[in-house]
């Protein structure tokens, strides 16, 4: 089970740091064992209207006419009420995924899988003839999360001495991102494949964060950002299927410093890759709450595209904080407010919580059963 630390940001006032110490992650050991800007309001009317589950693109917003016409034809075809809806989600891996109680009884219609370096390639490998295929003929869509958790140290870059995680600015990397995009390909035609890159990437550079806490951090950050152009490039060439998006941590709306470009001026230093994504994503995993972190990095993320929610879980497993969030987000209102900002999706982290708790459960499945495309 992953672990999160916070990094105190020198910059920030002592106040700040308080606030930030449930939500700021330092990503740890990655995924479970596997077994085998605000938007205008109308800017993305209906979020789920346009991005469909098999045919998801960047394009422009469905027209209020066009929405009015999907609704009519739901409630002619007895698809339960008219309202927000979203594709909903599960991992940690597609075959774990597609065997949990919430996928089997309620309309789960993404598997999301994560990949944590190297390590994963070979036994991802055999997936290829047999859990991906198999998905994409049920339907499903598949959702890939990278991480990496490798341990930081000093790296040479093109804009100088850097200081971060290595994996991903690696001589192999791509090499590696290739060989990943053609064990999930699927047909153009077909269900989506969705790529978050780089989850809670703030977290790689040594000084978390800040564009510029100090020049190793920023020499990281640029040379994470061409990773990310190329990786996108190497998934959209190998993988019909494939959209891409770089993956925040949902902690970054929570404060702002403009003299180091950290909390929420950093994302106008990633507004380059945030503009070519095929839609942006983020995690929410804070241990005080989740709903107004997922609220603000929709307003903000929507701004550039549509945005899933990648993984959700409180990350110290807390199921008073899980029932909590999901009450206030499983409602006609929360969702209305951020599928008009652009929300398409959301996938749990895995069933833990779930599982140990027959009313939570039920809460989450009744909310899927609502509130899920079909």
């Amino acid at each position: 089970m992953r672990r999160s630390r916070c990094r105190t940001l020198v910059a920030l006032a002592p106040v700040l740091v308080a606030v930030l110490l449930g939500a700021c992650g330092r990503a740890g050991e990655g995924r479970p064992a596997a077994t085998s800007h605000a938007a205008a309001p109308d800017r993305f009317r209906a979020a789920g209207e346009w991005i469909s589950t098999t045919n998801p693109t960047r394009g422009a917003p469905a027209t209020t006419r066009a929405a009015t016409t999907t609704t009519a034809a739901r409630k002619g075809a007895g698809a339960g009420p008219a309202g927000p809806r979203l594709l909903f989600g599960i991992g940690p891996e597609a075959n774990v995924a597609r065997a949990t109680p919430l996928a089997r009884q309620a309309p789960v219609r993404m598997l999301t899988s994560w990949y944590n370096g190297p390590g994963d390639l070979d036994w991802m490998a055999g997936w290829r003839t047999s859990e991906v295929p198999r998905a994409y003929a049920a339907g499903y869509s598949l959702h890939l999360i990278v991480f990496s958790g490798d341990a930081e140290g000093p790296i040479g870059t093109r804009y100088g001495q850097a200081c971060g995680r290595p994996y991903p600015l690696s001589g192999r990397f791509l090499d590696d991102m290739g060989r990943l995009a053609r064990i999930f390909a699927g047909a153009a035609g077909g269900p989506r494949l969705y790529v978050s890159l780089f989850t809670e990437f703030q977290t790689y550079p040594c000084a978390d964060n800040a564009w510029s806490a100090d020049p190793a951090a920023t020499a990281y950050y640029r040379a994470l950002k061409d990773r990310y152009r190329a990786t996108m490039a190497i998934f959209h060439r190998r993988a019909a299927n494939a959209r891409v998006s770089l993956s925040w941590g949902g902690w970054q709306a929570r404060w702002d410093d403009r003299a180091t470009g950290a909390g929420r001026s950093l994302f106008r230093h990633f507004a380059d890759v945030l503009a070519v994504s095929d839609f942006q994503s983020f995690q929410a995993m804070a241990t005080d709450g989740n709903t107004g972190d997922i609220r603000a990095m929709v307003r903000i993320l929507g701004a550039h595209g549509p945005v899933m929610l990648a993984h959700y879980k409180p990350d110290n497993g807390s199921g008073a904080v899980f029932e909590a969030d999901l009450r206030a987000i499983l409602t006609d209102r929360y969702l209305a407010e951020v599928t008009r900002h652009g929300l398409f999706a959301m996938s749990f982290m895995d069933g833990a919580n779930l599982a140990a708790s027959g009313e939570l459960h039920a809460l989450a499945r009744a909310g899927v059963r609502r509130y899920g495309r079909p």
